[in-house]
C-alpha cells in the first residue's frame, strides 16, 4: 500500500541527521542475527462465555537493542472458539478510497473495530529518530470470502503521513482459531533515506471505548456494540496467542503469549510473554 501523501519532515534532528548522511556519515553495519519480539495480550473483561475486547501489543528489537529492519508482515494467531466473526462488530465496511480521501471521518461508525498507537524508529547514522502515531481498525469489504480489515495510521511527529495497512482474517492450525494477517508497507522517512522500522504497536479488537450509531426514525441513536464472545471453557495453560513477523531483509521471528484462565470473578487478564 502506498502512503496517502508523501511524509513531510518537521523535525530539526531528522534534517540534521539527513545532512550528516549526505555528507558521508557512516551507518552502523546491520547484524545478520534475527530481530526479537515480545507479545502481550489481555482480555477486557475476562469472563468465560461473555463478550470481550482483545488488547494486544508487541515490541520488536534488533540484535543487542539495535533498530530492526522494517517489518513487512505480521500474523497474529488467536485462540479457537473466539467469536470474532459472530460479534456485533463491523456491521458496515469502510472502503479504502474513503479513508484516503476523508480519513476516519469518512468511515461509518459501525465499521470501527478497534484503535491504538504505533511507534517506528528511523536509523540515520548514529542517531535514532522516533516516529509515533495513532491507529484505528476498520472492517473492509470481503476479499475472496475472507473478512478484511484496514489499519489506518495517522503519524504526526516528526513525519506527517497517513497510511493504510490491509489485513485479513484467515484460517489457522490448532490450537488457534484464526490468523489476523497484516501487510505493512515500506514507509520512506525522506527521499533516498532509510525506511521507518515499526518497533511498537498497541491495538484493540473489540467494543472497548467504541460507540456505534443507528439511524432510527431519522435520528442517530448511540449504542455500545457487542464484543468478541469468549468460549465457556478455557484450555489448560490459558488462551494461547502467537505472532509471526516477516522483515524486509528476509528475516523472520515469532513471539508467544497466553492469557491465564480467568477466575469466576476476574475482570481483567494480562498475557504472560514467553
Amino acid at each position: 500500500m502506498r502512503p496517502l501523501r508523501r511524509p513531510r519532515v518537521r523535525h530539526r534532528g531528522l534534517l540534521a541527521a539527513a545532512v550528516a548522511v549526505a555528507l558521508g556519515a557512516a551507518v552502523p553495519a546491520t547484524s545478520q542475527a534475527a530481530p526479537s519480539a515480545r507479545l502481550e495480550v489481555a482480555l477486557v473483561p475476562e469472563q468465560l462465555g461473555r463478550d470481550t475486547t482483545i488488547e494486544f501489543g508487541f515490541r520488536i528489537q534488533g540484535p543487542h537493542g539495535t533498530v530492526p529492519p522494517p517489518v513487512t508482515k505480521i500474523a497474529l494467531s488467536y485462540p479457537a472458539g473466539f467469536g470474532i466473526v459472530t460479534s456485533g462488530l463491523g456491521l458496515q465496511s469502510c472502503r479504502e478510497t474513503s479513508l484516503e480521501e476523508v480519513g476516519v471521518e469518512g468511515c461509518p461508525s459501525q465499521s470501527l473495530m478497534g484503535y491504538g498507537t504505533a511507534t517506528g524508529d528511523i536509523q540515520i547514522g548514529p542517531e535514532v529518530i522516533e516516529e509515533s502515531g495513532a491507529t484505528a481498525v476498520f472492517m473492509a469489504p470481503f476479499q475472496n470470502g475472507n473478512i478484511a480489515l484496514q489499519f489506518y495510521l495517522n503519524a504526526e511527529d516528526p513525519l506527517a503521513a497517513q497510511l493504510i495497512f490491509p489485513g485479513l482474517l484467515l484460517p489457522a492450525r490448532a490450537p488457534f482459531g484464526g490468523d489476523l494477517t497484516i501487510t505493512v508497507p515500506l514507509i520512506e522517512s525522506f527521499p533516498d533515506g532509510p525506511d521507518v522500522a515499526l518497533v511498537r504497536l498497541r491495538s484493540t479488537i473489540g467494543p472497548l471505548g467504541i460507540t456505534y450509531y443507528d439511524r432510527i426514525h431519522g435520528k442517530f441513536v448511540p449504542y455500545h456494540p457487542n464484543g468478541i464472545l469468549l468460549p465457556r471453557r478455557c484450555p489448560r495453560g490459558g488462551f494461547p496467542f502467537a505472532a509471526a513477523f516477516t522483515f524486509a531483509a528476509g528475516a523472520e521471528t515469532t513471539a508467544h503469549a497466553a492469557v491465564p484462565c480467568p477466575r469466576r470473578m476476574a475482570s481483567r487478564g494480562s498475557a504472560r510473554a514467553r
